[in-house]
Order: C-alpha cells, then structure tokens, then sequence
C-alpha cells in the first residue's frame, strides 16, 4: 500500500487514547446522572411521604380531640336529663340548676350547659363573654314576663355575686339547640347556629328532651360547644408555619380554621357562615371539601 494512504487513514480516525478513555468517561456520566436522578427521586418521595405522615399524624389528632369534644357533650346531656328523670334536679329551681351547671363547667371541657321548659323557664352556665369567666343566668317568664335573660357574675363556690348583664327578649325556643329538640323527640345534635344574642358566637349542640311519666314534653336539656373552641385547638397544633389546619362541611361552609379570620362575616350586623370559597385565605379558598 503506498505511504501516502497510509497517512490518510491515521490522521481520518480518533486518537487511540480518545478511543480508550471515551466510554469510561460517558459509563461515568451515565453512572453519576443515573444516581442522581434515582437519589432526586427517592428524595422527593421521602418528602411526600413525611408530608403525608404528618398529615394522617395531624388529622388523626383532630378527629380524636373532636370526638372526645364531642362526646363529652353528648354524655353530659344524658346525664343530666338522666338526674331530671329521677327527679334529682328540680326544673322549677333556676337558681339551683344554674348552680348544678356551673358545677359541673369547672369538670367538663364544654362552652355551655342549658335547659330550656315548656313553659319558658331558661336556667344556664357557660362560657358567655370573651375573658372566659364562667357565668349562670336564667329566663323567667313567671317572675319577669316575657323572655329578658338575666345573666350573673358567680362567686369562687358558683353562686350569685352581682347582675353582669341583661339581655332583652332572649327567645331560646327559637334557638335550633331548642326547637329542633322538640321536633325531634329524640336526642340530637343541632345544626350549627348562632345564638339570639350578641356576640356573634355559632356553636353546635348536643341535645336532650325530657319528659314527664306521661310522655309530656318538661324541656330539653342543651350542651353548646362554641365553634371558636375548635378553632382554639386548631391554632395549638404544632404545625409548620406555612400550614393550616381547618374544618370544613361538606357544603363548603367553615367549621373551624387555625387562621385569624373568622368562620363568619357580619351582614347587616347579623352573622352568615363564611364558605371556603370567601375565605381570604389563599390555602383555605383553594381547597374543595371532600
């Protein structure tokens, strides 16, 4: 072969050492891109898979608070309609069952203990105001006529100190805790609700009808749970700081959030439930309920 092709053919083909190096460097690549990618990956699904431990971790914390919230409710509503039964209350004394239901407020975590008679008699203890004090107060239409309820102040032992507040023509046969009972004839829980008189407090109820021997309606026995309870709970998980945990019905109305912003706005000063499409939480507005 002449010397000439000879040369032509070195200098057409790749360095002996390109040759040799090329797939080491490239099955190098391929190594350290291919672990990278799989590392990535299983980075990311360690993430989702903490974020949704967390989430189940945090949900099932709410579901136990909200039943134990929830149950207490219930179970005190057959307790006491239970003692009235056995006629270890008397309804007809407003101050003793006041008293027996501030009682029991300091042993139970619930926002109020009521009943409402048949014949317009309201005795109750709760949590009314803001500061959390614990008050009694009743509504007498043989004594005062009408429906004002007379709210106290109550003493270190649950008696009455002195005169808080008197709210007018407080109707508490309007309230759901009440009317729904007496349609019912059964016990039930309310539909959330707002309260005749101000603040603007919704709350849900547990609810007990009690009745005479003779099936005759005497009352029902109430126990509130204020919405704003729930949402205390919300705000004292230990959640990241981006987070939020909230509540919703499945017809998109608020419950109970861990924001700031109230489950309610004021319409010509009256309360209407906030739905989660109004939340100005941008979280809260874009999640559909279940």
């Amino acid at each position: 072969m002449p010397l000439n092709n000879t040369n032509s053919y070195a200098k057409s083909n790749l360095p002996l050492r390109l040759v040799l190096v090329l797939p080491f460097v490239l099955q190098i690549f391929a190594a350290v891109g291919l672990t990278g990618y799989l590392s990535l990956r299983n980075g990311q699904q360690a993430v989702n898979d903490l974020a949704s431990r967390l989430q189940r971790e945090v949900s099932d914390r709410i579901d136990q608070h909200l039943d134990s919230y929830l149950n207490t409710g219930r179970h005190l509503a057959e307790i006491n309609g239970d003692a009235i039964d056995l006629k270890l209350l008397d309804t007809q004394n407003l101050e003793q069952l006041g008293h027996f239901f501030w009682k029991q407020m300091q042993l139970y975590n619930v926002g109020y203990i009521s009943f409402g008679s048949k014949t317009g008699e309201f005795a109750s203890s709760g949590k009314f105001f803001d500061d959390g004090r614990i008050t009694v107060s009743e509504v007498s239409q043989r004594r005062n006529g009408d429906y004002p309820e007379h709210l106290y102040n109550a003493d270190i032992q649950g008696n009455r100190a002195s005169l808080a507040i008197v709210n007018k023509n407080y109707n508490f046969t309007k309230e759901s805790w009440y009317a729904d009972t007496v349609k019912a004839g059964k016990p039930i829980w309310s539909k959330i609700y707002q309260w005749e008189t101000s603040p603007e407090t919704l709350s849900v109820s547990a609810n007990r009808p009690v009745y005479d021997k003779d099936k005759n309606l005497i009352g029902v026995i109430g126990i509130d749970q204020r919405l704003s309870q729930i949402s205390n709970f919300l705000r004292s998980l230990k959640v990241s700081p981006s987070a939020k945990t909230f509540i919703l019905e499945r017809n998109g109305l608020i419950v109970a959030s861990s924001s700031t912003e109230q489950p309610y706005k004021l319409i010509n000063g009256k309360p209407k439930r906030l739905q989660a499409l109004e939340s100005a939480d941008l979280l809260i507005r874009s999640t559909k309920p279940i």
